[in-house]
């Protein structure tokens, strides 16, 4: 062809969603009768007195075999008459524009010279919750599903474009759902898209396509739910869930930055171990004297009002074994109320067991330790403020004292019993309001192997105690005002009776001499 001096001549090849494995989702078609093609190839004459040098409209057709339609890529090949191709990225870096002469230039989303922003993508390491609420593994017939929650942010430099997610999916777990987690609401991740794939080697893999444009800073939070129902038995005892985030061009990311981009949670999957452990306090709400400020403790009477929590462990009557051996509790106490002041100062562990011998707790630097400190402090406002609530079923609890409890036999049927005594330490309450206080105990392992502890296994005992001290003292002036208010009264009658000529008596009617000595 004659071309004039005035344009060059372009031989170009596009080729359609060239990384897709399972096949191309869009086509080329020159006619109606035409055989489908994924790729389509041509000339154009490219005028060169125009700012915008090559423009062109090609038509394609979705496949509607493959329904992931999010993104599509394509390939351009071409060539500018004696000049070296160029392909392999939609948008062309600097050394292939130079190639061209500056002569073929195609528009990016980047704003960078190179075509290429340069991304970090970080995952933020994956938590879950079981349902239902209180497995921390997964019990087979028990679990429902598991919710993770993703937290993907863009630390780069650029834009993160086209970013996704994905995981496999373990043997027999099935992908649920995208969902919202904590305060979201759906429309805060509807954007999110999620599909199960089957790869190559039969494994499902789930892909989320998080924001096509992700910026410097910002984050994509939300849950993926997986159902867990399918799980009969042990041929898996460890399931392990590997995440991967990672951008799409025209975005790319260092390998050197890619260390944080990879998350793996195992989860262990047994049997349900069902062991009940029933826990309560002796009495749930207990009054406390909050005018005490000075403790000079010679023994426990002296720190304050007597507190049990008292815990039973049994066998369950669904459990899968009659017995279990070497069971092993974790106790979780709340000795103090902040670095300085004991709160619930443990006296004595008692334990009822049919078997004696047969358990024991491992507390004894927590009950009735030495060491006890005399304060004076000063008088203060009877403004009473209520306490934050001490619960030790919070793991991150720093003031609770740990220890354990063992018992060596525990069969169908048996009831063992351990009594957690202690005294509530009134002068660290001093000029306080109400507190909550729970304790809370769980089984952590039993000698069987293969078994897993959910809510039957674990317990949290709370007691209540609410100041008497401030009742005390408007009961006492209310009795003196009574007192008073009564002598007032009293006193009043008394000098309206006198008034009244109450007091004042009759004398006897005088007798006459003369008569008496007449009737002698």
């Amino acid at each position: 062809a004659v071309v004039s001096t005035q344009s060059i001549m372009v031989n170009y090849t596009i080729t359609s969603d060239y990384k897709n494995p399972k096949g191309f989702r869009m086509y080329f078609k020159e006619s109606r009768e035409a055989a489908k093609s994924q790729s389509l190839s041509g000339s154009t004459e490219v005028p060169l007195d125009k700012q915008e040098i090559c423009t062109g409209t090609f038509k394609a057709y979705f496949n509607a075999d493959i329904y992931d339609y999010r993104h599509v890529y394509f390939k351009l090949e071409a060539d500018v008459e004696e000049s070296e191709t160029f392909s392999k990225r939609v948008t062309l870096n600097k050394k292939m524009i130079d190639a061209a002469e500056d002569r073929v230039v195609m528009k990016s989303g980047c704003d960078n010279k190179s075509g290429i922003c340069q991304a970090d993508l970080v995952l933020a390491p994956v938590e879950y919750t079981i349902s239902p609420k209180g497995y921390n593994d997964i019990a087979i017939g028990r679990t429902e599903y598991i919710l993770f929650q993703i937290n993907v942010t863009n630390k780069g430099e650029d834009i993160a474009f086209l970013s996704e997610l994905s995981f496999e999916l373990p043997r027999n777990i099935i992908f649920n759902r995208r969902q919202p987690i904590g305060d979201q609401t759906e429309d805060d991740v509807s954007h999110i898209k999620c599909i199960t794939k089957e790869g190559a080697d039969l494994i499902n893999k789930v892909i989320c396509c998080l924001s096509s444009k992700l910026n410097v800073s910002n984050s994509e939070i939300f849950g993926i739910s997986v159902i867990t129902t399918n799980i009969e038995d042990l041929s898996q005892k460890k399931l392990d869930f590997n995440f991967k985030t990672y951008v799409q061009e025209p975005s790319e990311e260092l390998s050197t930055l890619m260390g944080d981009n990879e998350r793996t949670v195992s989860i262990k999957v047994g049997y349900p171990a069902g062991i009940d452990l029933n826990g309560r306090p002796l009495r749930e709400r207990q009054p406390y004297s909050n005018d005490v400020p000075v403790v000079a403790a010679r023994n426990t009477k002296d720190i304050g009002p007597d507190v049990r929590h008292e815990l039973e462990v049994q066998v369950s009557d669904s459990a899968l074994e009659d017995r279990f051996d070497e069971v092993k509790l974790l106790v979780r106490w709340p000795l103090m109320l902040n670095e300085d002041d004991t709160l619930l100062y443990l006296t004595q562990i008692a334990i009822e067991d049919p078997i004696p011998g047969n358990s024991r707790c491992f507390g004894g630097e927590y009950v009735n330790y030495k060491g006890l400190k005399n304060e004076v402090r000063e008088r203060r406002s009877a403004e009473y403020q209520d306490l934050p609530p001490v619960n030790c079923g919070d793991e991150d609890n720093t003031e609770c004292a740990q220890f354990r409890c063992e018992i060596d036999t525990l069969e169908r049927g048996t009831i063992i019993k351990f009594k957690f005594m202690a005294r509530l330490w009134e002068s660290s309450l001093y000029n306080k309001g109400n507190v909550n206080v729970t304790s809370y105990v769980e089984v952590e392992s039993v000698k069987q192997q293969d078994m897993v502890f959910g809510p039957e296994g674990k317990s949290a005992m709370k007691s209540q105690f609410y100041p008497s001290s401030a009742t005390r003292r408007n009961y006492l002036w209310i009795i003196i005002g009574s007192i008073i208010a009564g002598i007032f009264l009293l006193i009043l009658l008394i000098i309206i009776l006198w008034k009244c000529g109450f007091f004042k008596r009759k004398a006897p009617p005088p007798v006459m001499a003369e008569k008496v000595e007449e009737e002698g």
